[in-house]
């Protein structure tokens, strides 16, 4: 799959940088405005751009790649402060100050989760898919619940260790690793290089939110606004990270879809967007 250029793309000035900075975003369709928070962290957005031309009828889907990452990669990270604590300021800088529709994938749910328990009155929605849990107890034993499908050509050749084409092959085995099918998800990281990532700063970021994590009380706090929770049955963050929510948010609505793992959107997509739709619509009643 190729990469799809961008519809618009906006420039927003931000505070936390020097008023030559700029954070591109991307923006598809008209209507009211829904947020897309990738995941990783640190890892391009690009990739959701099926689900904003999902959308983009009744929507205006934006989303943009985070400080020091993809297209805002030139964008400096201060290293006297907490990159989260800058992602989040980001943030507040380029969503409207009206209360907005949030999407969040994995790491990008605990994201949205914790700019709306700073900026409540800005947040009208959330939609949490595939998330990590709070206490993130679903990362503790992730690398023995890859899918490790049986895939010969993923493997290096001899003459290939030690080259970047065995590190490429890594790269590329890491992402199949988040799909049930291995196929779908080696032909699906072909379409990714190493400059999509960040790996430094993902590392980073997981440590900033360790030392200040959401509670329970700031996620049950949050409920009114959380529309949906997605769920994939075969997802490497199961069962903990779907114990943790039913548990945090009992009223909220909840979907766990068969036949995916972490990116439904490329593994079942027409029952994941009725997920996705059937969320924003609870947001009008």
């Amino acid at each position: 799959m190729l990469r799809a250029l961008p519809i618009l793309a906006l420039t927003l000035a931000t505070s936390a940088t020097q008023a030559s900075e700029a954070i591109e975003t991307h923006c598809m369709g008209s209507g009211e405005t829904v947020y897309l928070i990738g995941g990783g962290p640190a890892f391009t957005t690009w990739h959701l751009e099926p689900i904003q031309r999902q959308f983009q009828e009744r929507y205006r889907v934006c989303r943009f790649d985070m400080r020091g990452v993809g297209d805002n990669a030139d964008l400096p990270v201060d290293p006297n402060t907490p990159a989260l604590e800058q992602w989040l300021s980001d943030m507040a800088t380029v969503l409207p100050e009206e209360p907005t529709l949030l999407w969040g994938h994995s790491w990008g749910a605990l994201q949205i989760l914790l700019y709306a328990e700073r900026h409540p009155e800005r947040v009208r929605g959330l939609i949490l898919s595939n998330p990590v849990d709070p206490a993130l107890e679903s990362l503790e034993h992730i690398e023995a619940k890859r899918h490790t499908n049986d895939l010969p050509r993923a493997q290096p050749t001899l003459e290939e260790i030690g080259t970047p084409a065995e590190a490429r092959k890594s790269f590329r085995r890491k992402i199949a690793s988040y799909f049930l099918d291995g196929q779908l998800g080696w032909d699906y990281s072909g379409q990714f290089t190493a400059a999509d990532a960040n790996n430094g700063l993902n590392v980073q970021i997981w440590e900033d939110y360790r030392s200040a994590p959401l509670t329970a009380a700031d996620v049950k706090g949050l409920e009114d606004k959380i529309s949906a929770v997605i769920h994939c049955r075969h997802d490497v963050l199961q069962p903990e990270s779907r114990q943790a929510y039913a548990r945090l948010l009992p009223e909220t609505p909840e979907y766990v879809l068969e036949d995916c793992a972490h990116f439904p959107w490329v593994e079942v997509p027409r029952k994941y967007y009725q997920a996705i739709d059937s969320g924003l619509e609870r947001q009008k009643n």
